[in-house]
């Protein structure tokens, strides 16, 4: 399950992040050239995690840490290191960080209880 969702994660990035150079969507969301690097980069990391369901569901924790981080501080900020919180962006930011947090402790679980059980 982790495997499939840090892949589809790392795809949405990777073009997100590609289209937000074309288009950089100054409404809704605000994505400046530092927001497209970092999903990018994030997509990317998450291509090569999603090789194994271990290293997938490290990166969802730990992506889904991070995420959360940041959309608690986009709570007290406008703008942090050239990247525009908006109402929907902080929206977004939480529903990915809850996402992978579900998806990285809960495949956690499920490995553990199937390892457990086969002994």
């Amino acid at each position: 399950m982790a495997s499939k969702f840090v892949k589809v994660l790392g795809i949405v990035f990777l073009i997100l992040g590609v289209i937000g150079f074309v288009f950089p969507m100054e409404g809704l969301f605000h994505l400046t050239p530092n927001h497209n690097v970092i999903h990018i980069v994030s997509g990317i990391v998450a291509l090569f995690m999603s090789s194994s369901e271990a290293k997938s569901i490290l990166y969802a924790k730990i992506f889904g840490a991070v995420y959360l981080l940041v959309a608690i501080l986009g709570l007290f900020t406008h703008e942090f290191a050239g990247i525009m919180f908006m109402v929907a962006t902080n929206i977004l930011h939480f529903a990915i960080a809850f996402s992978s947090l579900y998806v990285g402790f809960k495949s956690n679980a499920s490995a553990t209880a199937g390892h457990t059980a086969s002994r």
